[in-house]
């Protein structure tokens, strides 16, 4: 490693595969006179749950520079002091890396992911200097082919080099993901910015296709925010399994976890298949958040330390607002219908009054405690918690269509985030928790005061159903028609008898999943992990579990098999009428739906 008094310097190289580990060395130029402390972060930006990434640092020591042995302390589960000496110093640590998700660092025989918040400590009092990196390539010859992909700078000449990068800061340095291994280079360039789609894990896509299809997205994110794109180059880091879904955004690129089953083949002809508009949806979103996020930020996660929870009631704002924009530029750049658009605005409205968490938790709550409860969620989460994610996209599609109305059609969401882009994002001012009534109040001298305390501070219901049929549409309740019905089509022939909880199933019989409250199934007293065998005798599987409902009548009691803790149980199903609770959207004006989507 070169030395250099001007940056703190770090090195990092793949030492095990069947190991999973990593190798790293932190040198330090000029280390605190009265010892060093390094801290690794506890969580990960865009990914608000404690994760205490220092658990997997092996072992750790160090040496002065003149290779001397010199203490180090552990003083807390994420935090070390160095002995005081008066020369550089150099730290030598190994990260165990076995955990395949976008927040994680990951190796295999294919590939090396990382996130630097996994891996780099960093050096207190020197966060804001700058940060030089070495990746280093795999000694192991069958490796010979591996690559680097990441939007770290470097002066290297020839792309996806192992080599020397470096970062302006630390807190840039964690905003690279790196990912080393063999993958498929994608190019595709718009709007002034250079980007690169990248596929680790193998794939049979239609890759020109999803090119394509994102070349245009892209340039509608640029094109929307109307204002000089703020990267040069992006990456789309894409880790393909046989079945994964995940995404997390960075300054200049996005990880992503998707199955590599449900991206499109040249055999599907231009067919938009759900699990490929899923995909469009997922990269939109995340490119979304070059903006909304990681530009535009909440008061309470601006340059916030990542030691510790940093909680904030805005994070409808952000999730939710970008949940509401991902499906809604698939629609705006043509990739799909307005019908397949309603469709998946319906399956999310569906989703949301399902969901009978919406009653005990307001969405500001569920910001607030994201990191206790929306990313710890267990099987109770149903019926205790709400999705700032899902409900927060339903909010601001509420908003939209209010703002187009108490404007007669002169403001609406976009202009929005217009403004949250030219005053705040453009000159990194974070926003305030009220920003979005300052905008509308100030800017476009709109009161919508009473919508924001029933729709952040309360749980009633959102007028959804009344605002679409004031831009011409219609929302149609009925019972779901299957066990997988998600919603979005009106219903030919519906359940008539409800049962009310989500199933897997098994070689025999049904496993209780989720048990929704204020059902037949909860009154019944099943509970998660039970594993549902017979009704009045007759086995149950997935295929015939709703033909044996429909046969019984309401008020009919029925005896349920059930297995639990290995013991046989026998209980009481009472039959009742199944819920409307599966919403279809039906165009009745069509002029007035455009106003809405055009």
């Amino acid at each position: 490693m070169q030395t250099s008094p001007h940056s703190i310097q770090y090195q990092v190289g793949v030492s095990s595969i069947a190991g999973h580990t990593f190798d790293v060395r932190l040198r330090i130029e000029t280390p605190d006179k009265n010892g060093q402390i390094l801290t690794l972060p506890a969580w990960i930006p865009g990914s608000y749950m404690i994760r205490d990434f220092a658990k997997n640092i092996i072992t750790i020591n160090a040496q002065d520079d003149s290779g001397n042995n010199i203490d180090i302390i552990k003083i807390d589960k994420q935090t070390w002091k160095v002995q005081a000496v008066s020369a550089a110093i150099i730290v030598k640590y190994q990260v165990y890396a076995f955990d395949l998700s976008v927040r994680g660092a990951y190796i295999n025989d294919e590939f090396a992911f990382f996130n630097g918040t996994n891996m780099f400590l960093a050096v207190q009092g020197q966060t804001e200097k700058p940060c030089a990196l070495v990746i280093t390539k795999p000694s192991h010859t069958d490796l010979e082919h591996w690559q680097v992909a990441t939007t770290m700078p470097t002066k290297m000449q020839a792309p996806h080099e192992f080599g020397d990068y470096w970062a302006s800061n630390y807190e840039e340095l964690i905003d690279h993901p790196v990912l080393m291994g063999e993958f498929d280079i994608l190019p595709f360039s718009t709007s002034g910015v250079e980007f690169e789609l990248i596929l680790a894990g193998g794939h049979q896509a239609d890759v020109s296709r999803i090119t394509q299809d994102l070349t245009t997205i892209c340039q509608h994110h640029v094109e929307f925010f109307a204002d000089a794109p703020p990267v040069a180059r992006y990456q789309f880091i894409t880790l393909l399994t046989d079945n994964a879904f995940g995404g997390l955004e960075h300054i200049s690129s996005t990880a992503l976890m998707y199955s590599r089953n449900a991206l499109p083949r040249l055999s599907d002809a231009e067919k938009m298949t759900e699990g490929y508009q899923v995909f469009l949806s997922l990269c939109s979103h995340e490119f979304f958040h070059t903006w909304h996020v990681k530009r535009i930020k909440p008061q309470e996660l601006f340059a916030a330390s990542l030691d510790k929870e940093r909680h904030t009631e805005q994070l409808w704002i952000y999730e939710g607002f970008t949940s509401y924009y991902d499906d809604l530029s698939l629609l705006r750049c043509n990739i799909i219908s307005q019908a397949e658009y309603l469709k998946i605005v319906a399956q999310n409205l569906t989703r949301l009054i399902r969901n009978k968490g919406r009653f005990k938790q307001s969405i500001s709550d569920s910001s607030f405690d994201a990191w206790t409860k929306f990313y710890k969620q267990d099987e109770g989460a149903v019926n205790n918690i709400v999705s700032y994610y899902n409900k927060g996209a339903i909010l601001a599609m509420c908003l939209d269509l209010l703002i187009k109305k108490h404007s007669d059609g002169k403001y609406n969401l976009d202009t929005v985030m217009s403004y949250l882009w030219q005053l705040h994002g453009k000159h990194n001012i974070p926003t305030p928790v009220d920003v979005i009534q300052k905008i509308l109040a100030t800017q476009m001298n709109l009161d919508l005061s009473d919508f924001f305390k029933s729709a952040l501070y309360s749980t009633q219901e959102l007028p959804f159903n009344e605002l679409l049929a004031t831009f011409g549409v219609k929302c149609n309740f009925s019972p779901k028609q299957n066990l997988e019905d998600k919603g979005g089509d009106l219903a030919s022939t519906p359940i008539k008898i409800e049962f009310g909880a989500q199933v897997k199933a098994l070689e025999t019989g049904l496993q209780i999943t989720q048990v929704t409250e204020q059902t037949a199934a909860y009154q019944s007293g099943l509970q998660f992990g039970d594993l549902l065998i017979a009704m009045d005798e007759w086995v149950v599987s997935k295929e015939n579990l709703v033909a044996q409902l429909n046969n019984y009548r309401i008020g009919d009691s029925i005896q349920l098999s059930v297995i639990r803790d290995k013991k046989l149980k026998n209980m009481t199903f009472i039959a009742v009428e199944a819920p409307c609770d599966t919403i279809a959207l039906e165009v009745i004006n069509q002029e007035l739906c455009d106003s809405w989507l055009e």
